[in-house]
């Protein structure tokens, strides 16, 4: 029988150069702090010896374009090539010196797919979609130099109406969990974004955040109180520069009823910053 090991949240633009830039001295200090919490929290999977990685992450209109755009997508193959752009956007420039190649754990994407069905759950899967700095940028920071495990890409629509409600993404997150209870494997997850921020297809809003809402969710999730998250709506998320928060509802639905542990919170004018890993029994 196989278990969730592991289960982390966290921001996912993780480039001090960049924050130096945006944000000045005090912007370069938070990520740092924020990738030094993140980097621990490696260690910490790492030690479980995980079979698997699921990374619950958006897109950026970097794999899919408004030809099509998948609520939630599965990335399936054998493995998955870093995006690779001649004008990447600063935050995307950092996976530059990263791996160009990731091992996909195959069989648990298959399974993730297939048991889909089954749960009502009409999964869409790319064969070819790379992967950009919301997959890459945490989990290279989490893993350093030590090996990274084969990964589970899964995409989140948080940007294109009509995106998922948090609680159809809770709910994937229970179908994950009951895929990975039903496997011979320990699997980790982790899900990235945010927090709460306003992206540029938000021009007017850019370089605001709002911290009230951040704790409130962040109150919630460390007194395991999911009921609460799942009654938000997606123009609550919007409205609050929480879209991104989606990828997070499918870990708590993964992990749920475990309380959150906050590792790092850090408020900044363009984004709050955060590491989030979960108590699991």
């Amino acid at each position: 029988m196989g278990k969730i090991v592991f289960a982390g949240a966290m921001s996912h633009v993780l480039d001090p150069d960049y924050y130096q830039r945006a944000c000045g001295d005090e912007g370069r200090q938070k990520v740092t702090a924020c990738m030094t919490e993140i980097a621990r929290m490696g260690e910490r999977f790492s030690a479980t010896r995980a079979d698997a990685l699921i990374v619950v992450a958006d897109d950026h209109l970097n794999a899919f374009s408004f030809n099509a755009v998948p609520a939630l997508c599965v990335r399936i193959g054998r493995t998955v090539q870093r995006m690779k752009q001649d004008r990447a956007e600063a935050f995307d420039a950092v996976l530059e010196h990263m791996p160009d190649r990731y091992p996909l754990h195959e069989d648990l994407a298959n399974q993730i797919l297939e048991r889909g069905l089954a749960s009502g759950f009409d999964l869409a899967m790319s064969w070819e979609a790379p992967v950009d700095h919301a997959f890459l940028s945490p989990v290279n920071t989490m893993h350093g130099p030590r090996p990274i495990p084969p990964l589970v890409p899964i995409w989140v629509n948080c940007f294109v109406a009509p995106q998922p409600t948090p609680k159809r993404c809770f709910d994937f997150g229970r179908h994950l969990a009951r895929v990975v209870g039903a496997s011979p494997w320990n699997v980790g997850i982790i899900a990235t974004g945010g927090l709460s921020h306003f992206p540029e297809l938000s021009l007017p809003r850019v370089g605001e955040t709002d911290t009230v809402f951040d704790r409130r969710l962040i109150h919630w999730m460390e007194r395991g109180e999911h009921e609460p998250l799942q009654e938000l709506t997606v123009g609550e998320l919007h409205k609050t520069g929480e879209h991104e928060f989606l990828n997070w509802m499918v870990l708590l639905g993964a992990v749920s009823p475990a309380r959150a542990q906050v590792r790092y919170f850090g408020e900044l004018r363009r984004i709050n910053l955060a590491a989030v890993e979960w108590s699991l029994p």
